[in-house]
């Protein structure tokens, strides 16, 4: 062969290797890209080649997410049963399906409830050992009726958004890996008077709604991480939960456990709703330690509530002691009443190493007339460790100098930081520091 036809035999493989580059990287590589696009999008890569035929059965990803593309749910409920009936039992690591309109749906479809697709898809990929699971359905409600029971040894995160669970108790026993629960995005628990996890460690509630009948207990006792934000209804109770270590804990502001009648955690008025308006099933006062209770053997607590709230000042009637408690985030609720909650939150936190205030402009009156320092509530005693309070707010009012006054009283340092007035001021990873300046300290 002379050096010219070499040359140009070089340069004809060099170009068909760049031409099908691609086909020269190993099949698990490819499946792992194939993982990264929509279900009927990896579908269609099987007609590339005979090579790609059967490619996307050993993707270890499936996401079922684009719903609004079709024009008729009956033909994507097709595509998806289809899909799941040519791809086999190969192993999932993660299955994700969307549903963007439930409306759409049952209209459509002519299905009253499109739970029983989605469990459907479900029950598949638990079969698949999926270790990921995400239902997302976005506007409308999907109701989970005694369908909805998940039992598998492979499950390890539960992602559930926009589902009604109509069960009295939902309990994910049956998951024995299952350490990651997050209900987002309006998650309805009106039925359910018991969330049971014996092995969930991380447990999330963003925007959920509860029973304003009743109070759901929930029992998590090696949880080590919580997230309980924007929750209505009444707020629900924790049991024992000895080995958390960190919680956030904020109710909305109109959920059931309010109170307009006064800041100090009863106003005795039998016809308040807040205060006397829900009892247990065995008859008891269920507002007794209904949060902080279960919140006592934590190291970090961040408890943000309206100044309306009963539910943190009732809770001190009957308050733990705070035994491994060093990191505290609190918001105006703790000063009502001459500092009284607050005073008692410090007495009963023995090792106490860090204080935040949150203060907002409703303080004042929360704080009420103070003629000498004499009537305020001061603890018998505090954490040794705590020697500096920050105390953050957006603005240096008569209700921020009135709480570094108190705070001046138990002989610690007081830094007030001024945060911007477009910084949101509660944050369960404390992220704002940075756009916050220091106004000055105090003794």
């Amino acid at each position: 062969m002379s050096p010219k036809q070499k040359s140009l035999r070089s340069k004809s493989m060099a170009e068909a290797s760049e031409e099908d580059r691609i086909d020269v990287l190993p099949d698990a590589l490819l499946q792992h890209i194939l993982s990264f696009l929509p279900a009927e999008d990896a579908v269609k890569t099987c007609v590339l080649s005979r090579r790609w035929r059967h490619l996307w059965k050993l993707t270890p990803i499936l996401c079922i997410t684009n719903t609004e593309r079709w024009r008729s749910p009956k033909d994507f409920i097709k595509l998806v049963n289809h899909l799941v009936l040519f791809r086999g039992s190969s192993p999932l690591h993660k299955f994700e399906i969307k549903i963007n309109s439930c409306a759409h749906w049952m209209i459509m479809s002519g299905d009253s409830n499109p739970f029983h697709c989605a469990i459907m898809w479900v029950m598949y990929a638990l079969m698949c050992q999926v270790q990921v699971l995400t239902i997302k359905n976005v506007h409308a409600y999907i109701e989970m009726d005694d369908g909805f029971s998940l039992v598998s040894r492979h499950l390890t995160e539960l992602n559930l958004s926009g589902l009604d669970f109509r069960k009295f108790v939902l309990n994910f026993s049956s998951c024995p890996a299952l350490e990651y629960i997050y209900f987002s995005a309006s998650c309805c628990f009106n039925s359910v008077e018991k969330i049971l996890s014996q092995s969930v460690k991380y447990l999330t509630f963003d925007f959920p709604e509860f029973s304003e009948h009743h109070r759901t207990h929930i029992y998590a006792p090696n949880l080590i991480t919580l997230r309980l934000d924007d929750c209505w209804g009444r707020v629900p109770f924790l049991e024992s939960m000895p080995s958390l270590i960190a919680a956030f804990v904020r109710p909305h502001r109109d959920s059931d456990d309010l109170c307009s009648n006064t800041y100090s955690g009863n106003c005795e008025d039998e016809y308040c709703r807040g205060c006397y308006g829900m009892v247990d099933n065995a008859g008891n006062d269920s507002a007794k330690c209904v949060l902080l209770g279960g919140l006592s053997e934590a190291k970090k607590l961040e408890l943000i509530v309206g100044p309306e709230m009963r539910i943190f000042r009732s809770d001190l009637r009957w308050c733990p002691l705070f035994s491994k408690l060093k990191s505290l985030l609190l918001n105006e609720w703790c000063v009502a009443n001459n500092f009284w909650a607050l005073a008692c939150i410090l007495e009963h936190s023995p090792v106490l190493l860090k204080l935040t205030l949150q203060i907002s402009k409703e303080t004042k009156p929360m704080i009420g007339a103070i003629e000498n320092y004499s009537a305020l509530v001061k603890p018998a005693a505090i954490s040794k460790h705590l020697k500096v309070v920050k105390v953050h707010c957006k603005e240096v009012d008569e209700g921020v100098c009135e709480t570094v006054k108190f705070l001046s009283t138990l002989d610690v340092v007081v830094l007030i930081r001024r945060m911007d007035r477009s910084t949101n001021l509660f944050s369960f990873e404390e992220g704002n520091s940075s756009s916050s300046h220091d106004e000055g300290s105090s003794r």
